[in-house]
């Protein structure tokens, strides 16, 4: 008999992590090519994801960084194992800091082959791991797309920031049949759900709303993270209800206009430091905001964050 009419077609984990990518939506990928992982970008490429190749891992990070600030969907570095990985962890860590999506993903070594010296061998794992929201390793080819699900979800989730995927030789090469990895993308695509609203979020905003309404000189700050989604309409509306002042941060800048009545621009210092309640949205209390410390602030003043 013919063994090809006997046999399934069959795919290896190169594909599998391409399919995965542009079936959760992924469409741009930056990143430098080589052992192990010249073979998944051309992939990638083949199912119509743009690869944006760079000279070095860094400036390839710091634009996939940047592109996750600015579609607001995970921005995808690929680099090879070892110094790939560490070359990249200047976008991952820029993604990090300023909380914008990115997922960084790397080839390594033959995981029979750890502790013997492979090839541009590290533990990368733990190399990223001051840098990552959260970081996966898939150790079997039938991992590969969970775990591309869930560094993708995670990027996006609560605060944004950088994450990690650690794809090692071993399972790019293994092989699974075409119907079986397309039944694997497909469930993982039926089961992504949004992360669950905690039970205590009712009485956080009821807290919320009581102090603000027994505050003599409350504040509304708001900044990178309101712009980021979107949050202009609702911070108007809140603003022009309550007719309490505002104030954005240099990022925050555009969502109302420093023309508006209530905007406290012209009048920084003063709202800072005269306010018994600022309600922060989107913001961090960071060297912009003086800590939220005295004395540029009340020493008595009380923060509501959102």
């Amino acid at each position: 008999a013919d063994k090809s009419e006997t046999t399934p077609p069959s795919i290896d984990g190169n594909v599998l992590v391409a399919k995965s990518l542009s079936h959760l939506g992924v469409t741009h990928m930056f990143g430098v090519v080589g052992i192990p992982v010249t073979s998944l970008a051309s992939r990638a490429m083949a199912l119509g994801i743009r690869f944006i190749a760079f000279h070095n891992e860094q400036s390839a990070g710091y634009a996939a960084s940047a592109y996750g600030y600015l579609t607001g969907k995970p921005g995808i570095l690929l680099t090879v194992s070892g110094p790939g990985c560490v070359h990249g962890l200047a976008g991952l860590s820029n993604a990090w800091v300023n909380t914008w999506p990115m997922v960084m993903v790397s080839g390594s070594c033959d995981q029979r082959d750890v502790g013997r010296g492979d090839f541009q061998e590290l533990d990368q794992i733990e190399a990223v791991k001051a840098f990552s929201k959260l970081s996966e390793k898939a150790k079997d080819v039938r991992e590969i797309p969970d775990c591309v699900s869930r560094v993708l979800d995670r990027a996006v989730s609560g605060r944004p920031g950088g994450c990690y995927l650690d794809i090692p030789t071993d399972v790019l090469r293994q092989k699974i049949s075409e119907s079986e990895a397309d039944k694997l993308v497909d469930e993982v695509e039926r089961s992504r759900k949004e992360e669950p609203i905690r039970g205590s979020l009712r009485s956080e905003i009821e807290s919320a709303v009581s102090l603000l309404r027994k505050a003599e000189r409350p504040l509304i700050v708001f900044g990178k993270g309101a712009a980021y989604s979107r949050a202009e309409d609702e911070l108007k509306k809140l603003v022009e209800i309550t007719g309490i002042p505002f104030l954005p941060t240099p990022m925050g800048k555009g969502l109302l206009p420093d023309t508006h009545e209530f905007s406290a621009t012209a009048a920084r210092s003063l709202a800072i430091g005269k306010c018994d309640v600022a309600l922060v949205v989107g913001a961090r209390l960071n060297w912009l905001l003086h800590f939220g410390e005295s004395p540029k602030w009340d020493k008595d003043v009380k923060f509501i964050l959102a």
